[in-house]
């Protein structure tokens, strides 16, 4: 698997996932407060890897923009 193959795999991973969990908490599926909290706590998880994701991409881009300039 190459790396732009991996990454669209966590994308769409990352993408399902939060949309299952929205949908339990949206749909009252949370069976106590406990359950709720950890459902949030993977949702935030989801944003951070997200997040880091794009911005490791983002950084990458500048430095191969920044090599491609003093070529």
């Amino acid at each position: 698997m190459d790396p732009i193959e991996l990454l669209e795999f966590l994308k769409k991973t990352i993408r399902n996932k939060r949309s299952d969990i929205s949908t339990v908490i949206l749909t009252g599926g949370a069976t106590d407060y406990t359950n709720y909290k950890n459902l949030i706590g993977q949702l935030a998880s989801l944003d951070f890897i997200e997040q880091e994701t794009k911005d490791f991409l983002q950084k990458r881009r500048i430095n191969v923009d920044e090599g491609k300039e003093n070529t």
